[in-house]
């Protein structure tokens, strides 16, 4: 994998750079190319001025014809430069501009002249073996009449000659940056895919089975949040293996005691051991751990359905004191069994009604107060409470337990999550989960807060919704 994407930054990377150089040398000869015709065709106007000075101070018999003719002809030789004059109205001057009468666009320049125009042009001419030039044409006049069209004119120096040094310099320190390139390139490639190499390998490492696999990340580019995410992936998926396993281990044990109780009674009635008085009573243990075993396949059930989102909710207008008195009364007598006390506090005068399903939320709400109660000794005080707060609805269910330690606190509403403390107390594990599913799916939060020793508070937070 490395290699791949170290070859494909190396091409992309020299593909990009070639691209450039090659845009740069092109611009450059364009420039280079205009510049120079821009001076040449200055040049040339220049020389233009001065074949017209000569010609005015012909008409002003400054010079004879004769020596008009030697001015232009020492003209041509300094200045590498060929002097036509296409007579109008005179005929004694000169007339060699190649392929006059023949080429339609020299008729059309003649003619532009002609009329009192100037004329710049780029073109071959094929008796110069197809070489460009340079034409300057302007009129020369007398007496403000055009009489002559006057049209200077020179080869064009190669202009790929002139930009060939440019190209070889540029191409010349790109060939000197290619290697210090190339390394630099190498580095900050090998810097990119070793972490995506890591984490290739840590990814097959988990997908064995090693859930402990991890990558270590620096900086905080996408590479390295991509590691991160990783890792909280990991440590996610690893958790919940450590909770199958925990899963299976509680199954095992809170099917094993119902089964073995039920059981050793059934084989104690069939070995006619019992008394009458004994055999009622094995009977009715039996039908307890039964029933208790029922409840724990409901509750496995239940939350199987809940985490395939395939509990359906029946949403109707509920009254909340209602709901949360009878709830609490309903639990009393089971908290009194265990010698504690159950208490309710809200403001009766006060009733909040809201949108909800009143049999998911008593399920909810006998849940968190029968947590309270299974992990809890005699004596223990639990208060349900009841109230607003800014518009939503709050249920609290407080108790002065021993409380739960810092680090369970996360993993509090898990499925089948239990604290090594409390795998002696009654319950299940799953009661926090559904009811956790339960808050969610009425669109409110739902939140634990505990200090060892002083007790805890399990907080439900949920929108205040009228019918």
């Amino acid at each position: 994998m490395f290699q791949s994407i170290f070859r494909k930054w190396v091409v992309a990377a020299i593909a990009i750079t070639i691209a450039i150089l090659l845009i740069l040398t092109f611009v450059i000869s364009w420039l280079v190319q205009k510049d120079y015709y821009r001076q040449s065709l200055d040049q040339l106007n220049d020389r233009a001025t001065s074949v017209e000075n000569a010609y005015h101070r012909f008409l002003q018999s400054e010079i004879t014809l004769s020596e008009l003719r030697k001015e232009w002809k020492r003209m041509e030789q300094e200045n590498n430069v060929s002097i036509s004059i296409i007579g109008k109205k005179v005929k004694y001057l000169k007339q060699d501009l190649f392929d006059v009468g023949v080429r339609p666009d020299v008729k059309v320049w003649v003619s532009s002249v002609n009329e009192g125009n100037r004329v710049n042009e780029i073109a071959r001419f094929r008796q110069q073996d197809g070489e460009k030039m340079l034409i300057v044409g302007f009129p020369l006049r007398m007496d403000n009449e055009v009489v002559a069209s006057a049209f200077i004119y020179s080869p064009v120096t190669d202009v790929q000659q002139l930009a060939a040094p440019i190209r070889r310099s540029i191409w010349l320190v790109a060939v000197c940056c290619a290697g210090p390139l190339l390394i630099l390139l190498w580095f900050a490639t090998r810097r990119v895919v070793k972490p995506i190499q890591e984490l290739s390998i840590a990814a097959t490492a988990v997908s064995n089975g090693d859930f402990a696999s991890r990558v270590t990340t620096k900086g905080n580019d996408e590479v390295a949040r991509l590691g991160n995410s990783f890792n909280l992936m990991a440590e996610r998926i690893e958790r919940i293996e450590e909770q199958r396993r925990r899963l299976i281990m509680e199954m095992s044990h809170e099917l094993r005691t119902p089964l073995t109780s039920i059981r050793g009674t059934l084989q104690a009635v069939a070995d006619g051991i019992l008394t009458d008085r004994e055999q009622s009573e094995f009977i009715a243990l039996s039908l307890q751990e039964s029933e208790r075993l029922g409840k724990l396949i409901d509750q496995i059930m239940e939350l199987s359905a809940f985490e395939e989102h395939q509990i359906r909710f029946d949403f109707q207008e509920v009254d909340m004191n209602e709901l949360v008195e009878q709830t609490a009364q309903q639990l009393k007598p089971k908290a009194e069994a265990l010698g504690m006390r159950l208490k309710v506090a809200m403001q009766k005068d006060n009733a909040i009604v809201m949108r909800a399903d009143p049999m998911r939320l008593r399920q909810a709400l006998v849940n968190l107060i029968g947590n309270a109660l299974d992990h809890n000794l005699a004596g223990t005080k639990i208060l349900v409470k009841l109230f607003m707060n800014h518009q939503r609805v709050g249920i609290s269910v407080q108790d002065d337990g021993q409380g739960i330690e810092p680090e369970h606190m996360p993993h509090l509403f898990e499925r089948l999550y239990k604290a090594e403390s409390s795998r002696s107390t009654r319950g299940s594990g799953l009661g926090l989960t559904i009811s956790r599913h339960i808050v969610h799916a009425h669109g409110g939060k739902i939140h634990a807060e505990s200090t060892r020793g002083k007790g805890t508070e399990i907080r439900v937070d949920l929108p205040h919704v009228r019918v």
